[in-house]
């Protein structure tokens, strides 16, 4: 699809009520209607210069029509949403819903768990041979919204920006909960993670890392790891870093708390950061588990996420705050 760079009226009732204005001349695809006015509020969505902004909306915009799922799906593109589970129970139970600013944060996405009932893509609980279980969102690999400027290419450098809270009370267990992957789509190389944020019951959340031409995430890596107590049960920030390469490979993360006081700092370059026969490389967020019974059992996990922001290169044009 051709880029062009557009200077662009539209009518951004989702954004700033019912209004028109004139937005900033931004490189995109047809998905025009993502760009961001100057005068957007806070907790805005969609294209600032080269950074895509994803947030939960101002509650009092909740009552709209459009669902959590829809508004996600409007920037990050349709399929974003993975959340399986949601029919396994009766009434329907949403696993990722938009949830009042705490004084720390405004408004964010809540994304919970269910062990041992919630179920993968493929629909198969436990009881009858299912091993884990997913809620995420990501950048979809569906085409033809601006979305798609924001899937990472072989040799492109993108950074990532967010924050997170992992509840309190959320348990972990000696195997997987990864709360942050970055994926390939596309190839036969696709199926293990590329990068992951892994919190375990030993009382560490590990960074890992699985090079190419590996069909299975037990070759992982670990690049670094914090203590749990560091992380959890308050917000931190992440600054992610990555030149999808194998030749010129470079990861950078910078995690930090609540009193902006740095907790986790990994550098590294040499890396393989890129999946043979890929499509192209996405982050996503949420809870991606293998069952367990050291996980909190009949009751939701939950973690949450807020002001993410997806940038091409590595110079944001907004924090999405």
């Amino acid at each position: 699809m051709q880029k062009s760079s557009l200077n662009l009226t539209i009518a951004c009732t989702l954004l700033c009520g019912a209004c028109t204005t004139t937005v900033n001349s931004v490189e995109a695809t047809t998905g025009a209607s993502m760009a961001i006015a100057d005068n957007a509020p806070l907790n805005f969505s969609g294209i600032v210069g080269n950074t895509l902004c994803v947030n939960a909306r101002a509650i009092k915009n909740m009552a709209s029509s459009t669902t959590t799922y829809a508004h996600i799906e409007q920037f990050m593109g349709v399929g974003a949403v993975e959340s399986p589970s949601d029919s396994v129970y009766t009434p329907i139970r949403p696993h990722v819903f938009e949830v009042a600013g705490d004084g720390i944060v405004g408004e964010h996405f809540a994304m919970i768990a269910i062990e041992p009932t919630d179920v993968n893509q493929d629909m198969v609980t436990l009881a009858n041979g299912g091993d884990r279980s997913r809620t995420e969102i990501k950048i979809a690999p569906s085409v033809g919204t601006a979305h798609d400027t924001f899937k990472a290419k072989e040799g492109e450098t993108f950074s990532y920006a967010w924050q997170f809270r992992i509840a309190p009370e959320m348990k972990f267990s000696s195997s997987f909960t990864h709360i942050h992957q970055i994926k390939a789509h596309g190839g036969k190389f696709s199926d293990p993670p590329l990068i992951t944020f892994t919190p375990l019951a030993n009382g560490k959340m590990e960074v890992r890392y699985v090079g190419d031409n590996q069909k299975d995430a037990a070759q992982s890596i670990t690049l670094g790891n914090v203590p749990l107590a560091a992380v959890q049960g308050q917000w931190i920030e992440a600054k992610e870093e990555i030149t999808f390469s194998n030749s010129q490979g470079h990861y950078a993360l910078t995690l930090r708390n609540q009193k902006n006081e740095v907790v986790l700092t990994i550098e590294k370059r040499g890396l393989a950061l890129w999946r043979t026969g890929a499509n192209h490389m996405r982050p996503k967020w949420g809870i991606y588990r293998k069952h367990n019974a050291a996980l909190n059992q009949h009751k939701p996990d939950t973690v949450y996420f807020a002001n993410i922001a997806i940038t091409r290169g590595n110079k944001p044009d907004s924090n999405c705050r």
